[in-house]
């Protein structure tokens, strides 16, 4: 920061009213002991106001006055004045005897506010004169007329620890946050003088100035306002006294020079400037150094280094510049780890977990902590978290490598690239529940049933711990090892029976296993789960006996009792209100129990018009049903789907938010881009707090070739949800930018969000090719955006048809031609034998190659190819 910008920056009070600019130069008299220019200008002040205000700073000013006559054995004129001022101002007769009382000794001063019925207008006199007068804290903290757990006592107890603390240590924000002294306090200038004293030794120039701005001008610390802005290079007003001229030089250590030295030095690395000039200010600030603090010269070395290998600058130079290389001990090593974290270039990523191992190794070696210690134990976590921001598919390349090389010379991989390793050594050494639960989010990604290792670790240490059971009951739930699962559960019931995942699994797991004892035909089995589950409270609320009636009624086909089977789908009929959804739902879990004979749907164009108008509303409330028991894949006709996205932009005003997010993400499940866009559209129609979590959606249903969007509108419901405070939307849509960008989570502003909701709301038709849609490239940082130009300047490969993409029109031949596609397939016969999934996918893959112009042959040849590449399976496995 210039000398210039120093001196023209203007002071916190002039920015304010004028009455508070007159306050504070009224009280800079007093304080300076002009006290008869302070009446005269208190005088004009408060008749040009006329406020209680105005008058109390009169009555200061005369106070002060009638102060300093005192002082100078005037007497009699310091009577007259103040029998004077009490005729004009009776109502403050009680406060100016206060302010103009002999200056009593400490005691005689703060034993009127042990008296609980001291009137509020007294006490607040007496805490002003503790403000303005008293100096020492020592003699305030061991003062014998306050009881000592006095609020005053207390506060200069801890005003002298954060003195001494600010001044001799670095210290950091938290350390001298002294919660014990409340704004109103009068010991709140020392609170706000200590925090300046952190702040400076700190290097924030500008949180000093906040402070020093916020302290009264008439207190105690405002005395030492002017040397600590001299400290921070500004010119003072008025030569400083002796005293403080001594502790300015002797805190600042002639420093102006060196601190300029430092500044063109950031400013030349933080810039293009050449290599050259970088050295030459690294040159300049060593040569500063040496001279004005030669015991951090050492340090300053160090941070040079680190910082010129960020910029990928010669280090033979640079260490010639700075007079030879930097030392290498643990502070440098953590240093150079923390700076190749900074670049999130996976090669620095790495190169930081081997930075790291060395500052174990170095620290352990100088006595910071053990090598097997509880340190180790939060390093190794952290060298872990560092890997995790390296993309998959590199890190997977990166062990083929090492693991090729080691076998070959028979020695040990480097631990400190393989994340499993990291979190194993960390979990040995200190078990706690965070250690874990890291390890379980990473493993959770892995493949060979990692998580599931983990789970089982994580149980053995900590048994009592039920986020582990959890898992394990879920995973053998998702395998049908119902028994396992609810073995699993009575632990879970027995750590915390009113967990809410714990309460929900006994219903879904004996749901569970009903529908497996329907697959496998054992209807009696089935009747006694549905005995079990009836017994249970939740098993009546919302949809739920709807459901209990489908398995009730396909039990019952399995036993061919069509009487009962009958009177059951007569019931979900009943429960759902709607033909439609009873066949859906019973289609969903005869599907699931592989029992699809037993429920045929009717193509929807033989549903009658009310009834597909209604689609909508029953596949929301059949999908919702689905989720909630999660003992059901729902598997819905791919032509149920499109007839739902067809009828729901006609009346989606007919359902409310949830069931609109139900439908958008079974579009987003199904693949299904047009009921979920559709959705989607008339969730953000509606506004509100559930804005984020369909932009969210939508972000998840954009096609490929729209990444810049996904990752855009991801951001925008992270910033959304963070004002909402709903962290597990924030997660999701924050994972959601980095599977674009990789280890980068693009961030938006509440602005900037605000903007793409109002672009998405607009956006009513989905996209149907790249480039259309709402453009946010002005969002992305240039190192994240997609366009050909910054692509080609990151070395990426481009397409040279990709800067036409935004040249097409609005998509209206698109649409049509789609409509014409899905037409065609409607009427289209499917071949005896060919499932109808795959019919459809196909079809999709050549709509898709049919709409941006590509050729039958390339179209067979791709998927040939592709055919051809997913028949590699695991070695030995047959197909």
């Amino acid at each position: 920061m210039s000398q210039q910008f120093r001196e023209n920056r203007p002071n916190a009070a002039s920015a304010l009213n004028p009455f508070t600019a007159s306050e504070t130069s009224i009280r800079q008299l007093i304080a300076n002991g002009k006290t008869k220019a302070a009446v005269e200008s208190a005088k004009e002040l408060h008749k040009a106001h006329g406020t209680p205000a105005s008058e109390g700073l009169l009555i200061d000013a005369y106070a002060a006055r009638i102060q300093a006559l005192n002082e100078q054995n005037l007497k009699l004129e310091a009577k007259s004045l103040f029998d004077l001022v009490r005729s004009r101002f009776p109502a403050a007769q009680a406060r100016l005897e206060a302010l103009t009382s002999p200056r009593a000794g400490l005691a005689d001063l703060l034993a009127p506010l042990t008296d609980p019925n001291l009137p509020p207008e007294r006490r607040a006199a007496f805490e002003q004169r503790l403000q303005q007068e008293v100096w020492d804290l020592a003699g305030l903290a061991a003062c014998p007329a306050l009881p000592v757990d006095h609020p005053l006592r207390q506060a200069a107890v801890a005003l002298m620890k954060a003195f001494v603390a600010a001044t001799a240590t670095p210290s950091s924000e938290d350390e001298l946050a002294l919660p014990e002294i409340s704004r109103r306090s009068p010991l709140a200038p020392w609170k706000l003088l200590v925090r300046a004293i952190g702040h400076f030794y700190r290097n924030e120039d500008g949180r000093v100035r906040e402070c020093l701005d916020a302290i009264p001008p008439e207190s105690v610390p405002a005395r030492l306002i002017p040397s600590i802005r001299a400290m921070l290079g500004e010119q003072p007003g008025a030569p400083l006294p002796p005293m403080a001229a001594r502790l300015v030089s002797l805190t600042t250590e002639d420093s102006l020079t060196l601190r300029n030295a430092l500044e063109k030095l950031d400013h030349a690395l933080e810039s293009d400037t050449d290599a050259h000039q970088v050295l030459q200010a690294v040159k300049a600030a060593v040569r500063e150094c040496s001279l004005h603090a030669p015991d951090r010269l050492e340090r300053l070395k160090q941070h040079i280094s680190v910082r010129c290998a960020m910029a990928d600058m010669d280090q033979g130079k640079v260490a010639a510049a700075i007079g030879g290389g930097p030392r290498h001990d643990a502070y440098f090593c953590r240093l150079f780890a923390r700076g190749m974290e900074l670049t999130h270039d996976p090669e620095d990523l790495t190169m930081a977990c081997g930075l790291w191992e060395e500052f174990r190794q170095q620290a352990a070696a100088e006595g910071w902590f053990s090598l097997n210690g509880a340190e180790a134990a939060t390093l190794y976590l952290h060298m872990a978290s560092v890997l995790r921001r390296v993309p998959e598919d590199l890190i997977e390349q990166l062990h083929e490598s090492i693991l090729s090389k080691v076998r070959k010379r028979g020695e040990e991989p480097p631990y400190f690239l393989f994340p499993k390793t990291l979190y194993e050594r960390a979990c040995t050494l200190d078990p706690h529940f965070e250690a874990f639960s890291q390890w379980m989010d990473w493993a959770k990604g892995q493949k060979d049933g990692e998580a599931d290792q983990v789970a089982k670790a994580w149980h053995a240490i900590r048994p009592t711990d039920i986020e582990p059971i959890l898992y394990l009951m879920h995973d053998a739930s998702n395998r049908n090892a119902f028994p396992t699962a609810l073995q699993y559960l009575a632990k879970a019931e027995r750590i915390d029976g009113v967990h809410p995942a714990v309460r929900r699994a006994r219903l879904q797991l004996l749901s569970g296993s009903t529908i497996k004892y329907i697959q496998q035909k054992k209807p009696h089995l089935a009747e006694e789960r549905l005995a079990e589950i009836a017994a249970l409270p939740q098993s009546q609320q919302g949809d739920r006996p709807a459901f209990l009636a489908a398995l009730h009624y396909l039990a019952s086909k399995v036993r061919l009792d069509m009487r009962t089977a009958a009177a059951h789908r007569a019931e979900i009929e009943r429960l759902l209100g709607s033909r439609v959804a009873a066949s859906l739902l019973i289609f969903g879990v005869a599907t699931t129990a592989k029992r699809g004979p037993f429920e045929t749907l009717e193509r929807p164009e033989k549903l009658d018009k009310a009834e597909r108008a209604a689609l909508p509303a029953a596949m929301a409330r059949v999908v919702a049903l689905a989720a909630d028991m999660n003992a059901m894949k729902l598997d819905i006709p791919w032509n149920y789907i499109t007839e739902t996205a067809k009828q729901l932009p006609r009346n989606s005003q007919s359902l409310d938010t949830n069931q609109l997010q139900n439908l958008a993400q079974a579009g987003v499940c199904s693949t299904h881009s047009k009921l979920a866009y559709a959705a989607t559209a008339a969730g953000l129609e509606r506004g509100g707090v559930t804005d984020a979590r369909f932009l969210l959606l939508r972000a998840k249903l954009l096609p490929e070739g729209h990444g810049d969007r996904r990752a855009v509108c991801a951001a925008a419901a992270a910033e959304l949800a963070r004002q909402q405070r709903d962290m597990q939307l924030v997660e999701e849509a924050v994972e959601l930018t980095r599977g674009n960008f990789g280890t980068q989570a693009v961030t938006l502003t509440l602005e900037q969000a605000a903007e793409v909701l109002r672009k998405e709301k607009k956006a009513k038709s989905l996209p149907k090719y790249p480039g259309q849609g709402p453009s946010y490239r002005n969002l992305l940082p240039k190192n994240l955006c997609p366009c050909p130009t910054c692509r080609a300047q990151r070395g990426e490969p481009v397409n040279p048809y990709d800067e036409f993409d935004d040249e097409f029109d609005d998509g209206e031949d698109f649409d049509k031609m789609e409509d014409e596609l899905d037409e065609l397939f409607e009427e289209f016969p499917i071949p005896p034998g060919v499932p109808p999934e795959f019919a459809r996918l196909l079809f999709e893959e050549t709509k898709k190659a049919a709409m941006r112009g590509e050729s039958l042959d390339d179209l067979q040849a791709r998927l040939f190819r592709s055919m051809a590449g997913g028949r590699k399976g695991k070695k030995g496995r047959r197909r």
